[in-house]
This record gives structure tokens, C-alpha cells and sequence, in this order.
């Protein structure tokens, strides 16, 4: 029968009879399925993608470390947090935006999903090309603030310029990939994810070492991977396969969806930023132990997303299922899915620490040959361990937040890692102990945020528990 949903107590909307038929599959997952069984189907194929995102992110790094230049590969690793600015913009709307189109298809409003995706795309539009803009005018300072040296400033220059020019389609093909997922289509993200994903992985050894290209090669061939996807995401919007619209009439903006947006967003979109900012600085800090420690950074980095990201992969999946569940009101299939995605990130952090810990070396040393290189970078990765067990229970906090539409505890989480811990971290235990206090910076910030994201629980419990008091049971 016809309702209403109550979103924060401020705005109400009709609900529609039913919902269409291409859209059931995906949401009476979410809503009837077992939960474990439930969160595995939509997680997994949001794993598949990020492995492939994985070997993606190191793709670049691997091909220009055999040219055997460590200068090369630390020009690259000092642009990737400006990379990262993309995903924190393009954020706004694959968090922000997905996070409300789930919950008001928990309660039944594919309308108001709708026109908030077609809003959310051509929003996104104008975001990437002011952010293009801004990159260019400022472009050597940016590069000269994140650290780069007399060396290494061409390679940056020369990675960062083309990057810039097609940041517009990163941004997007972030944004289009977040929204897909609202209804429960992670199959579809990842199909898009892969797609541009193999074409990058065909171009890297074609451009780079046949053609001779170098970084300006590892460029290329990652915007034309990300261009693919898009393509693949804006076919499939435009298809009658989704219960979600791109389509120009359906750009019916209002007050409500921009705040639910924004509101979620925006803290996800400062998280990145943050984390390019904490990149930054840490790169800052690395370079005055050499450049070699910059490049072992970066390999590091790549090889630690190992983990990282199939742990965010499978919290990911579970968001639509907490956030559909969540406005469905159906407080206990909550409640189950957020212990279960728990269970399964945690079992992945361990098996991680292990295995890091016995073939972490032998990673790094599969990027670059560099002696010192090498050193550096196992270092810093078995520094890592030490708070990779912690990291499954905070993703899965931070994610849930997000989904239920709790931006000041989302931010806290996101911004208590990167900025409110982690960098008075970085910066007392560097002057303290030197390279060891820089090392372990990070794994101490990763145990104390992932205690704050645990005590903040309780304020979403405590509403829930109110919430549900007051919903009709049977």
C-alpha cells in the first residue's frame, strides 16, 4: 500500500505501488535474502572489480619500475594523490548520492532515486570541468608543494599534465560507479571497473616500454581505460536494464536530495581530500630520507591496497544492503548485516597480516630491483601490519555511518584517520624517533581510530532502538 518515508524527521515523500521488474532481482536481495548470503552476492562482485582496480592501481607502477629508473617511479607515486582528489570529488556523488537512492528505494520512492541520479551525473559534470580548471591554472605549485625534487619534478609534470586534462572522466566514472550500486547492481559496477581495467593493463606494456613513452605512457593508457567506462556506465543508464535515469527529463532537482546528498557527500569528498593532504605530507617527510624512500612509499602503497581494497570492496557491498534496509526500517536485517560484514573484513585483515608478513619483501621486490628501494618499502609495509587486524571493524563502521546517513560519524572516522590522528602522529613520532617513528605513524592511527569508530556505535544503536519502539510490529 501507499506510505510515506520520514528521512531525519524533516522531509516526506509518496511512496509508488510497486516498484518495476527490473529492479526486484537486485532489491529483494537486499531485503528477503539470508544476510550472509546476501552480503557475499553483493560483495563479491564488488571484489572481483577492486582486485582488478588493484592490479589497475599497480599496473603503471610495475611497468615503469622495469625501465629500472626509481626517479620514474617516484614521480608517479607523488602525482597519485592528486589522483586521489578525483575519487574525493567524484565522491560527493557516488557515496553521497548512493547512500539516499538506497534508502528511498528501501522505502519504496524509485521516482525520487531516479531523478537524484540524473541530477547527481550532470552535477558531477560540472564539478569535473571546475576541478580541470583549477588543476591547470595551479599546476606547478601543486607539484612543487607535494614534494617533488629538481629530478623528479619532469616525470610528475609530464604524468600529472595528461591526467589533469581528462580528470573529468574520473570524477564521473567514479560517480556513475557508486550510483550503479545504489540499487544493488555491483555485477554492473564491476563489469565497468573491469572494462576500463584490461584495456589499461593492454596499453601499459604497449605504451611504456614498446613505445618508449615512459609516464607520459602509464598516462595515457589509464585515461583511456577510464574513458571505457564511462561509456559502459552511460550505456547502461540510458538502458531500460535499471530502475535509475541519466536521462536530460529527468533532471528534476529539489532542496532534499542535494541536503541528503551533500550531507553524506561532502565528509566522503573531504576523506579523500584529507587523505591526498595526509599523502602529501608523508611523501614530504619520506623525501628527506631520499628519493628511494619516496619510491619505496609508493610501491608500499600499492602493495598494502592489496588488502585495503578488497576489505573496502566487501564493506562497499554491504552498503546498499544497510542503507536499503535502513530506510525499510527493518532494524534487525540491519543489525545482522553490519555483524556479519564485520566477521567477514576482520577474517581478511588477519589472513592479510600473514601473508604480508612472510611474502610482504618479495612484493615490493617484484616492482623494482633497487636494493635500497626494496629495503625501504618492507619496512614500511611490515610497519603496516601492525594495524592491518583493526582495519575490517573501521571500514565496516565508517561505511555503515555513510549509509545510514550519519555524516557527522562518517567524518569523524574518516577524518579522525587522516588528519585528527594520523598527522600529529606523523609529525611527533618522526621528531621523536626519526624513520622508525614515520614508519609506524600510520598502524597507530589505524588502532585508535578504529576504537573511536567502535565508541561512536552506540549513538546509532540508541536511535535505533528508539526508532524501532515506535514501528508497528507484525
Amino acid at each position: 500500500m501507499p506510505g510515506t518515508l520520514e528521512l531525519d524527521g524533516d522531509y516526506r515523500y509518496t511512496l509508488p505501488m510497486k516498484t518495476a521488474k527490473t529492479g526486484l532481482s537486485a532489491l529483494d536481495l537486499m531485503e528477503n535474502a539470508p544476510v550472509g548470503k546476501s552480503i557475499i552476492r553483493l560483495a563479491l562482485p564488488m571484489m572481483l572489480g577492486m582486485i582488478a582496480q588493484m592490479v589497475y592501481n599497480m599496473t603503471d607502477t610495475f611497468f615503469i619500475g622495469q625501465t629500472g629508473d626509481p626517479n620514474m617511479v617516484a614521480g608517479i607515486s607523488l602525482t597519485m594523490p592528486l589522483f586521489m582528489i578525483s575519487q574525493g570529488f567524484g565522491n560527493i556523488f557516488a557515496v553521497g548520492a548512493s547512500s539516499y537512492i538506497s534508502r528511498v528505494l528501501g522505502a519504496k520512492n524509485t521516482e525520487e532515486a531516479k531523478h537524484t541520479n540524473a541530477v547527481s551525473f550532470y552535477t558531477t559534470i560540472v564539478f569535473g570541468l571546475v576541478i580541470t580548471v583549477v588543476l591547470f591554472i595551479f599546476k606547478t605549485p601543486i607539484l612543487r608543494i607535494i614534494g617533488t625534487s629538481n629530478v623528479t619534478f619532469r616525470y610528475a609534470d609530464e604524468y600529472f599534465s595528461i591526467i589533469s586534462a581528462f580528470i573529468l572522466f574520473a570524477i564521473v566514472n567514479i560517480a556513475l560507479s557508486g550510483q550503479i550500486r545504489s540499487e544493488g547492481a555491483t555485477g554492473k559496477a564491476m563489469n565497468g571497473m573491469l572494462l576500463g581495467i584490461v584495456i589499461n593493463i593492454i596499453l601499459d606494456p604497449v605504451f611504456i616500454l614498446w613505445f618508449g613513452w615512459g609516464v607520459a605512457g602509464a598516462a595515457w593508457a589509464t585515461v583511456i581505460g577510464i574513458i571505457a567506462s564511462v561509456i559502459y556506465f552511460v550505456a547502461h543508464f540510458l538502458s531500460k536494464k535499471t530502475l535509475l535515469s541519466i536521462r536530460p527529463r529527468d533532471f528534476k532537482p529539489n532542496k532534499t536530495m542535494y541536503a541528503e546528498t551533500l550531507k553524506i557527500g561532502v565528509p566522503a569528498a573531504l576523506s579523500h581530500i584529507v587523505m591526498t593532504v595526509s599523502a602529501i605530507f608523508t611523501n614530504r617527510v619520506a623525501a628527506a630520507y631520499g628519493d628511494f624512500v619516496v619510491a619505496g612509499s609508493g610501491v608500499s602503497m600499492r602493495v598494502s591496497s592489496i588488502c585495503f581494497t578488497l576489505v573496502m570492496a566487501l564493506a562497499m557491498g554491504y552498503q546498499p544492503f544497510a542503507g536499503y534496509n535502513y530506510g525499510a526500517k527493518n532494524f534487525d536485517r540491519l543489525r545482522s548485516g553490519l555483524k556479519v560484514t564485520m566477521i567477514y573484513t576482520t577474517v581478511l585483515c588477519c589472513f592479510f597480516t600473514v601473508f604480508f608478513a612472510f611474502l610482504g619483501r618479495f612484493l615490493i621486490y617484484v616492482f623494482i630491483r633497487d636494493p635500497e628501494t626494496v629495503g625501504a618499502g618492507a619496512k614500511l609495509l611490515h610497519a603496516f601490519l601492525w594495524g592491518l587486524p583493526f582495519l575490517g571493524i573501521q571500514m565496516t563502521f565508517m561505511v555503515t555511518y555513510q549509509a545510514l546517513g550519519k555524516p557527522m560519524l562518517a567524518t569523524i572516522v574518516t577524518m579522525g584517520r587522516q588528519c585528527l590522528v594520523y598527522l600529529p602522529l606523523l609529525f611527533l613520532l618522526n621528531r621523536l624517533w626519526q624513520f622508525n617513528g614515520y614508519i609506524y605513524s600510520q598502524p597507530i592511527a589505524d588502532i585508535v581510530t578504529t576504537g573511536i569508530a567502535a565508541a561512536l556505535s552506540s549513538f546509532v544503536f540508541r536511535e535505533i532502538r528508539s526508532v524501532k519502539a515506535l514501528v508497528p510490529q507484525g
